[in-house]
């Protein structure tokens, strides 16, 4: 008789658990709250830039007008190669909902801000946007080259001068070195380098033997280009 009555008790007692479960489980699925809806704004600081140079991809996280801070966002970068999207980088929202990578691609590329969601808020994803990537181009340069008479007697002396400016706005490039040159059977020997003044001028104190054919010349820099002069010539009387 115990017997009976105990599994009476406990079939009752996981009956009763079922149902309690069951009434849980329906209580659960109706006080469930939908996601937040998100929006995810991107712009680039630049768009163009020289390569070398970076570039500023920020973003705004909000749902409505409000903004959602604290929450993980992930630029993504294509890949024209494998033809995918890449995570480069992640960071959170701040207080206004704002995220900002800076970038330095040495190509042309494009970029996408992503938010993957959670339990409270919705995933969303931004435009894309692209940065154009110039190559670097040298200032072009211009050296003008002349003498102080361009006829001499043996062993007498002439000067050969000459001015550094930068070609577009012609100027003046002080404290840069520059090089005469002989010509001969077409190419250029260095002989000796100076300075330009702060006027951008340099002069050569030369004593040609015989005559003699010369030019100046400017090697560049890392963001100035190089150049040559026309020649001068300085003739030599017996």
């Amino acid at each position: 008789m115990r017997t009976s009555l105990t599994r009476v008790v406990a079939s009752v007692a996981i009956a009763a658990t079922a149902v309690l479960a069951g009434a849980g489980a329906a209580s659960a699925s109706t006080t469930t709250t939908e996601r937040t809806p998100t929006q995810l704004s991107i712009s680039a600081a630049k768009g163009s830039i020289t390569v070398g140079q970076t570039d500023a991809i920020g973003g705004y996280l909000h749902h409505g007008k409000t903004p959602v801070a604290g929450r993980i966002v992930i630029l993504d970068r294509w890949n024209s190669t494998a033809k995918k999207w890449f995570a480069v980088e992640a960071k959170f929202t701040g207080k206004l909902g704002k995220v900002t990578f800076n970038v330095a691609p040495k190509s042309t590329t494009w970029f996408v801000l992503v938010f993957k969601g959670g339990s409270i808020y919705k995933p969303s994803r931004s435009a894309e946007v692209r940065v154009v990537v110039k190559p670097f181009v040298k200032t072009p340069t211009t050296l003008k080259a002349w003498a102080a008479t361009y006829n001499i007697k043996a062993g007498s002396t002439d000067t050969v001068d000459g001015f550094l400016a930068v070609t577009k706005s012609s100027a003046a490039l002080p404290g840069q070195w520059v090089w005469l040159d002989t010509v001969v059977s077409g190419k250029l020997h260095h002989l000796r380098a100076f300075k330009t003044s702060k006027d951008g001028h340099v002069a050569f104190t030369v004593k040609p033997a015989a005559t003699t054919t010369y030019e100046l010349q400017y090697l560049g820099t890392k963001t100035l280009a190089p150049t040559v002069s026309i020649p001068v010539t300085v003739t030599v009387a017996s």
